[in-house]
């Protein structure tokens, strides 16, 4: 790859990670604004946009370093371990522990167990005769 690619989506990593980890620290990056703020925003809302933003820089970097994803199922599987992560952390920082957003994450992490499985269950039969 040309030099050119490492700089552009190595820009876009950092600009990514950034808008998906500064949500944590209470600092709200605007990419379509390039502004930086830290008005209230749902926490929803920043665990969804933080998940897809940490999926893309994860696949970026997969990219970069030449490592494809073996199976469909490996970016839902991504963005739903990404989703669990920041909606937890999330929630517990913003100090909202109702029940049904806790049981909705539950939910979204039992699927993440069954997407594994099924992600390594496609590695097998993809790798199966590789010997």
């Amino acid at each position: 790859m040309r030099i050119w690619t490492y700089l552009i989506f190595g820009s876009l990593i950092v600009v990514l990670a950034s808008a998906a980890f500064l949500p944590l620290l209470d600092v709200n990056l605007l990419i379509h604004e390039m502004s930086v703020t830290n008005e209230p925003v749902d926490t929803h809302f920043l665990a969804i946009r933080s998940a897809t933003f940490a999926s893309l820089v994860f696949f970026t970097i997969n990219f970069l370093r030449n490592k494809r994803p073996l199976s469909a199922v490996a970016p839902m599987l991504a963005f739903c371990n990404f989703l669990v992560f920041f909606g937890a952390v999330l929630m517990i920082k913003r100090a909202q522990f109702e029940l049904l957003p806790w049981v909705v994450l539950c939910m979204i992490a039992a699927l993440s167990v069954f997407l594994h499985r099924e992600n390594k269950a496609q590695n097998n039969v993809i790798f199966r005769d590789s010997w």
